[in-house]
């Protein structure tokens, strides 16, 4: 007699479903998860709304930035970029270093 053994389609998966899918699956310690991202069930803490705070001061000060300071921050990360990749990235980091 021969044994049967149920094929299995999808073992496990990991990430979003698809590259504009809002959902994801995850496993973490044994147990699986699904969700949709950016889905929060709990309120944000004081210091999330702090962080969402800074974050969005930060951006408007961006916006503000002067041509001439736009040319001295890229003066400035052309002599040495540190670990920031692209030049919004440093902007950003040296604005909030301020905050």
């Amino acid at each position: 007699m021969s044994k049967f053994k149920p094929m299995e389609l999808i073992g496990e998966m990991h990430g979003k479903f698809h590259s504009k899918s809002e959902y994801y699956a995850a496993e973490r310690y044994g147990t699986q998860y699904t969700g949709k991202i950016g889905e929060s069930t709990v309120p944000p803490t004081p210091a999330q709304i702090a962080q969402r705070e800074r974050f969005a001061q930060v951006q408007t000060n961006i916006a503000a930035l002067t041509s001439e300071q736009k040319l001295a921050y890229a003066t400035a990360f052309r002599k040495s970029p540190g670990k920031y990749r692209s030049l919004q990235g440093y902007i950003f980091a040296q604005e909030y270093a301020k905050l």
